[in-house]
Parts: C-alpha cells; structure tokens; sequence
C-alpha cells in the first residue's frame, strides 16, 4: 500500500467511523471458539508488515504454541492475528507484551538513527569548515 493510498484509506475510514459511529476502533479484538486460550485480532488499514511482524515477535514468547495473520482479502487493507497460548498468560496479554517489545525496539532504532545522523553532519560540518 502506498503512501497516498493509505491516507486516502485513512481518512475514509474516519470519516465513515463518524458518520456511522458504529466502529470506532481500527481494532477488534475476539475470543477464538474453536481453540482454548486463543483470541483473533482484527487490525483495520493495516496489511503483511504488521502481521508478519507481530507473529514472528509473538513466536518468540515460551508461552505461544500457535501464531499466525492472514490478509482477509488483497483489496481490504485488514488483517487477522491469531494467537494461541499454552495457559500460562492470556492470548491477549502475550500480545500486549509483543507490541510493548516492538515499540521498545523501534525506539531504540529511532534513538540510534539520530545518534548517526548527528555524527554524520557533525562530520560533513568539519569537512566544509
């Protein structure tokens, strides 16, 4: 999805969320009935970068016995996580640790980026002088 298409889809939806106010939420979160300890995450506007990443971080966690995302359909910017836990924690808990464990790694690859870009001007900075 493009930069232009998401915003598009972006506003859309918030728009349509008003309108309607039947959801308000680009989350849905659902108990999974056919398995025990496992829930379904709906993500609206949302495509295979998230999920993938969230089920590779949640196949992390000791206490994930099955991880896995599809993309509803190729046109629906929607994705559904399902996670299933061995019993020890909660569906939902593991995957408020996952996300908790993924901003805590791109801030700290926020933080770094800028450490190299100010050393990188800092530099050009003593070239030109």
């Amino acid at each position: 999805m493009n930069g232009e298409d998401f915003r598009s889809k972006l506003r859309e939806f918030h728009l349509r969320s008003k309108e309607q106010s039947t959801q308000d939420s680009r989350v849905i979160l659902e108990d999974e009935k056919k398995m025990n300890n496992a829930c379904c995450v709906k993500l609206y506007l949302e495509d295979h970068t998230i999920g993938n990443l969230t089920r590779m971080n949640l196949l992390k966690q000791k206490e994930v016995t099955f991880s896995g995302y599809r993309q509803i359909h190729p046109l629906q910017h929607t994705i559904e996580i399902k996670v299933q836990t061995n019993g020890s924690i909660k569906p939902y808990d593991a995957i408020q640790k996952t996300l908790q464990d993924l901003s805590d790694e791109f801030k700290n690859l926020e933080e770094e980026w800028a450490k190299k870009v100010a050393e990188k001007e800092k530099h050009q900075m003593k070239l030109e002088i």
